[in-house]
């Protein structure tokens, strides 16, 4: 039976269509996958769903009833949640504020004792391990996720909506997660899970339903389907098969760091004596569950923050004390993990954006002024390079705010990968893509590599960091584990390194 019916969605920005005469219906007790393209319609269906946008035209039926929900408290109230792809959260609250935020049961009088052990109690039951009273802005972007899943468990919800919910687990975490969907799926919970990953469709999903352009293209059940097929439906054509060759030669080391420490905050946000090096011509893997100091590690390289003791070096020159520019400037380029607080300013334009980085040079600023032909003529040549999509009709002059997520990504790497980088250091940078856009994103990173270039990637995806890396560095607990050659590396000795195994404990 049916619990959720969407007939003939229609929603249009600008004159342009974002979802066309779209159809879904959902099962009580199953997940149901919704695939798509970046820019699909995927999101927008499910948020005129949560109330966050309006259908043009169409009718959703919620548990039999016609239904229109205009906010996402109303959805909530009649049994909806959602864990957004870019998290709703307070930063300077902390997880339990968070996640009883708005209740009406709280009354005037809140019994936070109780609701404490509550979380704590949900926490446990599910494997979402977070500290009820740490501040939002202290936990990793892993445990921000469990706090959003967990805000959504405790309000009750029948139907849950989880957008790219895996794009910050590990693969452990994901197995786990998905333990967690089966479970409420047991229990005869509902469940919509958008993601890109093929091997999350046919681990853990019961049907498919495929959007292309807006439209419905394909409605599947998963066991009678595969991967080519689902990809086929997708993007028009199969994906490439095969790892990354590998390096032919390292020509030297061109980033160097030796003994690097940086002090701790919080619990989190310590590196102690890191040492490492990445080769020209190379791409360094850095694996290791979220939180354990990668993102650390990236703002140290790049400046954005300042190590308390050791040497950075950048083809035998010191930029320890130079500045976020001074390092952009002297060939390092950034790719955020957190691309809408730390990568974009998501009230400008796209043109804007592109020019961030670059706007002091010719030709875009001449005798101090800027010139806006040139930016713009530079904006269009890159949205089509790296297949930027913008909706509705103003092109370069579109607001970033309204692209989707995977063409924000695409808009940050647009922007870094520059003639001017000889580093790139890409911190997630497939996050949120779909199947082809990550396909794309990982062939421009081994061409930089190929070019000569040198490339840190940080990734929560054991499987990208196998496929694309020429070394392994793993990191737990703000040490180097280890460092493991591509011949040496094995998932399962990656795996036993994240979770702190060292080589010489394992013997």
């Amino acid at each position: 039976m049916a619990i959720l019916e969407m007939k003939d969605i229609c929603k249009a920005f600008s004159g342009v269509n974002a979802n066309e005469n779209v159809c879904l219906n959902v099962e009580k007790g199953s997940i149901h996958a919704l695939l798509g393209e970046n820019g699909a319609g995927k999101t927008t269906l499910v948020n005129i769903l949560y109330g966050i946008y309006t259908a043009d035209s169409g009718e959703i039926r919620w548990k039999g009833r016609p239904v229109r929900f205009d906010s996402p408290r109303e959805a909530i109230q009649s049994g909806i949640g959602m864990v957004q792809q870019h998290f709703s959260l307070v930063r300077r609250m902390t997880v339990l504020d968070n996640i009883i935020l708005s209740l009406k049961s709280n009354g005037f009088v809140l019994n936070r004792k109780a609701a404490a052990a509550r979380v704590a109690s949900l926490a446990q039951k599910y494997g979402l391990t977070v500290n009820p009273i740490t501040r939002i802005a202290d936990l990793s972007v892993g445990e921000r996720q469990r706090v959003e899943i967990l805000k959504a468990l405790y309000r009750d919800v029948e139907l849950l909506i989880l957008d790219e919910p895996t794009g910050v687990l590990t693969p452990q975490e994901t197995a786990q997660f998905f333990d967690v969907l089966r479970t409420l799926k047991g229990e005869g919970y509902a469940i919509i899970i958008i993601t890109h990953r093929m091997s999350e469709i046919m681990a853990v999903s019961d049907r498919v339903t495929i959007l292309r352009d807006g439209r419905n293209v394909a409605d599947l059940t998963t066991t009678q389907t595969n991967p080519e097929e689902l990809s086929r439906y997708m993007i028009g054509r199969e994906l490439k098969q095969g790892d990354t060759p590998a390096a032919t030669a390292h020509s030297g080391d061109r980033l160097t760091l030796n003994g690097v420490t940086l002090a701790a905050r919080h619990r989190h946000g310590a590196l102690c004596d890191i040492s490492l090096c990445v080769c020209r011509g190379e791409i360094l893997g850095i694996a290791g569950v979220e939180g354990n100091g990668q993102k650390e590690l990236a703002e140290v390289i790049t400046g954005l923050r300042r190590q308390n003791v050791g040497q950075i070096t950048l083809d035998g020159r010191d930029i320890g004390r130079l500045s976020v520019r001074g390092r952009y400037e002297a060939g390092i380029a950034y790719i955020s993990d957190d691309r809408q607080n730390d990568g974009l300013l998501m009230g400008m334009s796209v043109c804007d954006n592109l020019l961030l980085r670059e706007f002091r040079r010719l030709p875009f600023s001449r005798a101090g002024v800027l010139d806006r032909r040139a930016a713009v003529r530079s904006a269009e040549n890159k949205m089509n390079t790296y297949q930027i999509r913008a909706s509705g009709k103003t092109g370069v002059q579109t607001s970033v705010g309204l692209l989707s997520g995977g063409n924000q990504q695409k808009l940050v790497i647009a922007r870094e990968l520059t003639e001017n980088a000889v580093l790139i250091i890409a911190c997630q940078p497939t996050r949120g893509l779909d199947i082809g856009a990550t396909e794309f994103v990982r062939s421009l990173l081994v061409r930089e590599r190929n070019a000569g270039k040198s490339v840190m990637l940080i990734s929560a995806d054991l499987d990208e960091i196998m496929a694309l890396s020429d070394r392994i560095a793993v990191l737990f607990a703000g040490k180097v584990a280890g460092v493991l050659s591509r011949k040496e590396a094995t998932v399962q000795r990656v795996g036993l390194l994240m979770g702190g195994i060292t080589e010489k404990e394992r013997a």
